[in-house]
């Protein structure tokens, strides 16, 4: 079993309080990790250090190819033990395999890659005033950062967020997921084997309470990062208020498949499949509204559901597998709770939805798939967080886009229509940061992500993140300058 501590000031050091929690294999039920649960006065330690790294060390005042240089080993240091890191992630997440390895591990690899070369293109301006003057501007570190990130893609999510920070010049806090830790916890032996200045990256674990509160409130903190679920997010909204710092905040999403009349089915089927099911389903960007046009809603919906019915359920190391199992028993047990809320309301459960056979162990779920929602139900407007759909017939375009809107959500969705100029007129309506025409969303690190409503604040990818992590200064330098009123002085 693996023992996961603190990583403070570039030590690894237990936590001051006794209390422990348990990572555990979802895929088998067995316990992978041993965790220390950090008490206050360990974020305070762990905050201490990064503020002291920011103000005394040497981080922030290296040149951007100096802090590119850590970046890169960062990024050498993970690609050479990729399968490791995909290993454990898959074990801990209950991810397939072939995502964790292909997909998750290789972006985070590459997020350190590019910001390393991004922080170099990353400068200010030089504004002339006339011929009196220049004003130029230049990019700030904030200081100390926070990080907080979840437990479904945890490398990923965490990596592009702290290779920007790193960059830029801050130093950082990093809590990662309770559930699924151990993959960022290993990079603080990383850490230590490059050689990175002490305090620049603190990484502390624990549950939300009493670690995750202690860092939220934590008066010293320069900017929180949040990836997490709507409810968190407005709790860092409001002790972010009280000291008047930045949030970066990544929420929860709902998000619509709109399939046009015109669209070709097959695939809008696929992407729409592939939108609701990978990763589980467990990913904020989950197509978990299909909006179909009624003339062909009788028809995809048939073949929707035939194909979910069809898809193979099973242990996440093996290629054959499509889906593997909810991240906690806790967290199934919340889908079934939801399952039946929803049949209860008058939705019509057409497949899945319970507990499968096989495997005995493992916390699997058949995905569901529901029609005759209603749209103000409590499956068409929270988020679930799992494989657990509804299907909505719209009478036509206009409807379409109404149901598509009609949430308090706004990160993600995806239109089909063979008419591209109507699809594209389409997904500019949509309430969201991120829309795929005859395509689910694709992300891109060069580009923006991020949310509309109460999907979050603030967007992280290319340039957008490190003007998130950064606070512009302006300085004014006289050329020939005005002359100034000679106060105090007797004609």
């Amino acid at each position: 079993m693996i023992e996961i501590v603190n990583f403070i000031d570039g030590k690894h050091v237990r936590s001051t309080e006794d209390g422990s929690l348990f990572s555990v294999n979802p895929a088998t039920e067995k316990r992978i990790a041993h965790i220390n649960i950090s008490s206050p006065m360990d974020v305070d330690a762990a905050v201490l250090a990064a503020r002291t790294a920011y103000e005394q060390g040497p981080w922030p005042h290296m040149s951007v190819e100096e802090r590119a240089s850590y970046l890169h080993m960062i990024a050498d240091a993970l690609e050479e033990n990729l399968a490791l890191f995909a290993q454990y992630e898959c074990e801990d997440t209950g991810f397939l395999s072939k995502m964790c390895l292909y997909g998750h591990l290789p972006r985070a690899v590459e997020h350190f890659r590019f910001f390393a070369e991004e922080g170099k293109r990353f400068f200010g301006n030089a504004i002339p005033v006339g011929d009196a003057y220049f004003n130029i501007t230049h990019p700030v570190p904030l200081g100390v950062v926070a990080i907080m990130t979840p437990w479904n893609g945890p490398l990923a999510v965490s990596s592009i967020n702290l290779a920007a920070a790193l960059i830029s010049g801050n130093t950082v806090v990093l809590k990662p997921s309770e559930l699924a830790p151990i993959t960022v916890s290993l990079l603080g032996q990383i850490f230590e084997e490059i050689d990175l200045p002490a305090g620049v990256v603190n990484i502390i674990q624990g549950a939300g309470l009493p670690t995750g509160q202690a860092l939220i409130q934590h008066s010293d903190i320069d900017l929180v990062c949040f990836i997490g679920g709507t409810q968190v997010g407005k709790e860092v909204l409001r002790h972010s208020a009280n000291t008047v710092r930045r949030s970066i905040l990544e929420l929860g999403g709902k998000s619509p498949t709109i399939v046009l009349a015109d669209a070709d089915i097959d695939a809008a089927l696929d992407g729409a499949l592939v939108s609701a099911f990978s990763s589980n389903g467990q990913v904020c960007t989950a197509g978990s509204r299909i909006i179909v046009e009624r003339p062909i809603a009788e028809a995809f919906s048939r073949k929707f559901i035939e194909r979910t019915r069809n898809i193979r359920i099973g242990n996440p190391f093996d290629d054959a597998s499509e889906i593997g199992p909810m991240i906690t028993a806790a967290h199934r047990a919340q889908m079934l709770a939801a399952i039946e809320q929803a049949q209860r309301q008058g939705a019509n459960l057409r497949a899945g939805g319970a507990i499968p056979a096989q495997p005995s162990r493992g916390f699997y779920l058949e995905p569901a798939v529901f029609t005759e929602v209603h749209p103000q139900s409590d499956l068409a407007r929270n988020e679930i967080f799992g494989p657990v759909i509804g299907i909505f017939t719209a009478d036509d375009e206009a409807s379409a886009l109404a149901l598509a809107n009609d949430t308090p959500f706004g990160l993600a969705g995806s239109v089909w229509s063979r008419d591209h100029s109507r699809a594209l007129s389409f997904a500019k309506k949509i309430q969201a940061g991120n829309v795929g025409i005859n395509t689910p969303f694709i992300r891109d690190i060069r580009c923006p992500f991020g949310g509309f409503k109460q999907s979050g604040i603030g967007a992280v990818g290319g340039r957008w993140s490190l003007e998130q992590y950064t606070q512009t200064q302006t300085l004014c330098v006289p050329l020939n300058g005005y002359a100034l009123p000679k106060y105090g002085v007797r004609q």
